[in-house]
This record gives structure tokens, C-alpha cells and sequence, in this order.
């Protein structure tokens, strides 16, 4: 996965292969409910959230979504997206305003 990291250097992100890992066990696993990975200026972004919650934080992607998230069940959303460091912040604070709202 680091090598994918490595080359990506665009705000358009690309999901990782789901037989890769299993996201919720290891959200789970940490007790978390988003992973931020960083690396040379570049981020990956994983989260399993509510719907709302996934249009926020995608919307600073600005259409340039597309595979970077899948449906679950239960209204919830798995974002997977590999994106430049400062997209990854937008995409936090969206994050964090959308729960504010919410709550």
C-alpha cells in the first residue's frame, strides 16, 4: 500500500482493493472511527461514517469521488480515499463541522 501512496500526488484518490484488509475490524481494532495515514505530502483517509457525515467530507472533492467510497448497510458509508495532505484536512474539518451539526 505504501507504494500506491507513494505515487499518488493529485486530490483525485483511488480505493484500495477491498481484499486487502477489512476496514471496520481494524477501525475496530482501534478503537477509532478514522485512520489518517501520511506520507510525503500525501494522506490516506479511511473511516466507515453515516451518510451525512461521508457527503461532507467528500464534498470538498468537488465530483471527484468516485471510487473512493462504497455503501453499507445501516445508512453508513466507507470512505477509503487516498488524497493530498491539505485535501485530507478539508475533508476532517468537514468532518468534524458535519458531527458538530449533528449533535
Amino acid at each position: 500500500m505504501l507504494e500506491r501512496q507513494n505515487t499518488m500526488r493529485t486530490q483525485t484518490a483511488v480505493r484500495t482493493e477491498a481484499s486487502t484488509n477489512d476496514l471496520g475490524a481494524l477501525l475496530a481494532r482501534r478503537g477509532t472511527d478514522l485512520i489518517l495515514a501520511v506520507e510525503d505530502g500525501n494522506a490516506l483517509v479511511r473511516c466507515q461514517v453515516s451518510s451525512a457525515i461521508a457527503s461532507a467530507m467528500l464534498a470538498p472533492l468537488k465530483g471527484k469521488a468516485a471510487g473512493q467510497f462504497r455503501a453499507l448497510p445501516g445508512n453508513r458509508v466507507e470512505i477509503d480515499a487516498a488524497v493530498t495532505l491539505p485535501m485530507a484536512l478539508r475533508m476532517i474539518e468537514a468532518k468534524t463541522a458535519m458531527e458538530n451539526t449533528l449533535h
